[in-house]
């Protein structure tokens, strides 16, 4: 396949997918995803949470594509200071998402809650594994602001909320280590926001190569791969490599290289610019 063929194909089929979403995104309905646990909250706590999770559901799939199979929601009362004070998915057979909240906040504040854009992200990729919980954090942590930005509750724009997260983060990676390498350890050792958002920085360059050599985003591309391998996939090799034939190109595969042998210090700048 020409690199010329490929970017036609790509335009087309994203032309196709908003079409595709233009007709389907404000129709989510129970074969998309199933709530399960309203029970445990009254009527009207029930109806704030399922308005939550439904536009929380429509801004991903704005984003990121429509998921091959449907999206098993769990929720559990749990008072905070916060909206959703945990979060986190399972990743089995079709995997899940679990939130506790604390409904005693309003609708607004669940709807600018980063949590469930950061966990519907997750599910846009198979489960790839502990030894890559790095880049699967700096995945989902990437595309919360993506989807954020979609659905309208992102104060500021990407770059200034990529730079307020990432910037703190960089003098972990001024390293003669390898990137992979120094985000698994943060993430051994616990240092969950460095971790996150050191990794985050992957999918930063992943997102400018394809615009500059692709005319494509990351989302864009990650929208046509549910379509594409998303259901057959089922490991990291799998994915870059579903991701790179979509483009004609190895760009992925030599991104993960670079991340897994060569000095952090090559990859990171000293100072954060997008």
């Amino acid at each position: 396949m020409s690199q010329s063929f490929a970017l036609k194909w790509l335009k087309l089929s994203i032309s196709i997918l908003f079409v595709v979403h233009s007709c389907r995104i404000f129709a989510v309905t129970e074969d998309q995803f199933k709530v399960h646990g309203l029970s445990a909250f009254n009527q009207a706590q029930g109806k704030i949470l399922q308005n939550w999770l439904t536009q929380g559901v429509n801004a991903t799939r704005a984003t990121l594509g429509v998921y091959p199979t449907p999206l098993s929601l769990y929720l559990y009362p749990k008072k905070s200071n916060q909206p959703v004070p945990w979060a986190y998915t399972k990743r089995d057979a079709n995997g899940s998402v679990h939130f506790h909240v604390d409904t005693r906040f309003g609708l607004t504040k669940f709807v600018n809650d980063w949590t469930i854009y950061h966990e519907l992200a997750h599910m846009a990729l198979p489960y790839l594994g502990p030894e890559y919980r790095w880049l699967s954090e700096g995945f989902a942590s990437f595309m919360q602001y993506q989807i954020m930005l979609q659905a309208g509750v992102l104060k500021g724009d990407l770059s200034e909320n990529y730079h307020m997260k990432i910037a703190p983060h960089l003098r972990w990676f001024n390293s003669d280590l390898t990137a992979a390498s120094i985000a698994t350890r943060l993430m051994d050792n616990k240092q969950y926001p460095a971790a996150y958002w050191g990794s985050a920085y992957f999918f930063v360059l992943a997102d400018n190569k394809l615009q500059q050599q692709h005319k494509i985003s990351l989302p864009q591309l990650i929208s046509l791969y549910q379509d594409c391998c998303r259901a057959q996939d089922h490991n990291l090799e799998q994915v870059m490599a579903s991701l790179d034939k979509m483009i004609d190109d190895k760009l992925f595969a030599q991104l993960m290289d670079e991340f897994k042998n060569l000095p952090a210090r090559e990859l990171y700048p000293e100072v954060f610019s997008q």
